[in-house]
C-alpha cells in the first residue's frame, strides 16, 4: 500500500511547480483585470475642479481686471487630479483627455469706476488649450468679483480634450482680451495696458486733494433768497481718467472717461421776502447736475455709496464724461437746482432757484 502511494506521489510531484505557476499567473491576471476595471466616473470636457495640492505652476504673467491685478498661469496636462492624501481622485479624465491646472493670485487693487449696482463685471477668465477656450468663470470656477476685491490665491483644474501643447490663460473684458502664454509667462495686454497705468486704490487716495468750486452764482430770477450764502459750499473730491467704467464699458479708441466725484451742498436755507407779518417756512429739495465743456454726463448723477464705492463724504455724487485721451478737459459746470416748498398756515407755495459753480478744466485730472 505504501509503495503504491509513493509511486503515485512520485508521478505527481514533477507537476506541482507547474500547477503553482499557473495559480500565480491566474492571480496576476486577476489583479490586472481588477486594476483595469476602473469604475470611477469620467469628467466631461470643460468641467472645473478645485482639487488642491498641484504645486505652483512654472510661469505666471500679470493681467488686469477693472478692479484688481492678477498673476495667472497654467501647468502641464496631467492624467490624474491631485489628492492631498495621495489617494486616487474620485473622477477620471475625459476619455483620451487630461486635466490642466490654472492658478491666479491677487496682487493688488485697481481703482474701479462704476455707474451700476450690482456691478456689471463683464469679465471672463478662460483657459485656451490648442485653440479651444474653456471658461473658468462659471460655477466653481475662478470667480473674482468687484464686490469682493480682497480675494487672494485660487487654483482650479480644467478637464480638456487630449493633451494640449499650446496653453494660455485669457482674461476677457467685454471684447478686449489679455493673453498669458503658459510656456514662459509672457503677456499680451492689448487695450488693458491702459488699465495698467491706473493708480492703486492706496496711491489714489494718498494723492487725493479736494478742489474747491469757488463761489456760486445765481442763474435764475426767482424771488427766493439764499439766507446764508457763505455756508453753501461745493468741493470736487476726486477725479480719475480711466479707459473703462463698469456699466458703460470701454471708451472709444483715442478717448477715455473722466470720472468726477463732487461733494455738493446737502441743504440750503432759503426764504421769500414778501412783506407778510408771518414768515413762510420753506423746505428745500436739491437736485444736482454737471457738464464738462458743455457736454452732459454719460450717466445720471450717482450716489457713490449706493454704488458700493468708498467715499470721503456722506453726500458724494459721481459724474462720468467722455474726453479725448491725454488732452486737457474743458471747464466743469456744476448746477444745483433748488425746489423750495413753503407753508404759511394752510397756504402752500413752491418756488425754484438755481445756483452754479465753474471749476476750470486745468484743475481737473
Amino acid at each position: 500500500m505504501q509503495d503504491a502511494i509513493k509511486q503515485r506521489l512520485g508521478r505527481t510531484l514533477p507537476f506541482v511547480p507547474l500547477v503553482l505557476g499557473l495559480v500565480v499567473l491566474a492571480l496576476a491576471v486577476a489583479v490586472v483585470v481588477v486594476k483595469k476595471s476602473d469604475d470611477r466616473p469620467r469628467a466631461e470636457v470643460g468641467d472645473v475642479f478645485a482639487n488642491p495640492g498641484g504645486g505652483a505652476v512654472k510661469h505666471r504673467g500679470e493681467v488686469f481686471l477693472p478692479w484688481i491685478r492678477l498673476e495667472v498661469g497654467a501647468g502641464e496636462p496631467r492624467d490624474e487630479l491631485p489628492d492631498l492624501l495621495g489617494a486616487d481622485a474620485n473622477v477620471r479624465a475625459p476619455k483620451g483627455g487630461s486635466f490642466v491646472q490654472v492658478q491666479a493670485r491677487n496682487t493688488g487693487g485697481v481703482l474701479l469706476s462704476t455707474v451700476t449696482w450690482p456691478y456689471t463685471a463683464d469679465v471672463e477668465l478662460l483657459l485656451r488649450a490648442d485653440g479651444t477656450d474653456y471658461s473658468l468663470s462659471g460655477p466653481g470656477g475662478l470667480n473674482y468679483t468687484a464686490a469682493d476685491p480682497n480675494s487672494t490665491s485660487e487654483e482650479r483644474w480644467v478637464a480638456v480634450k487630449g493633451h494640449p501643447k499650446d496653453l494660455a490663460v485669457v482674461v476677457r473684458i467685454g471684447d478686449e482680451e489679455q493673453v498669458v502664454d503658459a510656456s514662459d509667462g509672457s503677456v499680451e495686454l492689448g487695450r488693458a495696458a491702459e488699465l495698467a497705468a491706473l493708480p492703486s486704490v492706496q496711491e489714489h487716495f494718498q494723492d487725493r486733494k479736494d478742489i474747491g468750486c469757488g463761489r456760486f452764482r445765481r442763474t435764475d430770477d426767482s424771488p427766493v433768497q439764499i439766507d446764508y450764502p457763505k455756508s453753501v459750499e461745493c468741493k470736487v473730491q476726486q477725479t480719475l481718467r480711466t479707459p473703462y467704467v463698469d456699466g458703460i464699458g470701454w471708451a472709444e479708441p483715442g478717448h477715455e472717461f473722466l470720472v468726477v466725484q463732487i461733494d455738493p451742498p446737502d441743504y440750503v436755507d432759503v426764504s421769500v421776502p414778501d412783506g407778510a407779518p408771518t414768515a413762510t417756512s420753506f423746505q428745500d429739495t436739491l437736485r444736482h447736475s454737471a457738464e464738462l465743456g458743455g457736454s452732459a454726463s454719460l450717466s445720471e448723477p450717482a450716489d457713490t455709496k449706493a454704488l458700493g464705492q468708498y467715499v470721503l463724504g456722506p453726500t458724494a455724487v459721481q459724474f462720468v464724461f467722455d474726453v479725448a485721451k491725454d488732452k486737457p478737459a474743458g471747464d466743469l459746470t456744476i448746477t444745483t437746482r433748488i425746489r423750495a416748498r413753503g407753508q404759511r398756515g394752510f397756504a402752500f407755495r413752491t418756488e425754484h432757484a438755481r445756483i452754479e459753480w465753474t471749476v476750470p478744466g486745468r484743475n481737473l485730472a
